[in-house]
């Protein structure tokens, strides 16, 4: 499992929204292509919902499945239909 980690788009403590916007514009989404992928992200600072649905707008067109939690414990939030 391909893990992203939401904390990588963010420097420092702050999210500061156009950095992050930035940041995703600039990564790399095709690495996820058919993977099953972990969004993780909850740190020392809890992160808005919509920096997870944007990242998961990302993903969705890419990955074959899309899971939020972390290693141990997390739940599908998208399975590409076959």
């Amino acid at each position: 499992m391909e893990i992203v980690d939401l904390t990588s788009f963010v420097s420092g403590e702050i999210l500061l929204e156009t950095e992050f916007v930035e940041n995703i514009k600039d990564s790399d989404w095709d690495r996820y292509q058919d993977k099953n992928v972990l969004v993780r992200g909850c740190g020392e600072a809890p992160l808005p919902i919509w920096a997870f649905m944007m990242i998961s707008a990302k993903l969705a067109p890419v990955a074959k499945t899309i899971r939020y939690g972390n290693e141990h414990s997390n739940i599908v939030i998208y399975r590409r239909s076959s």
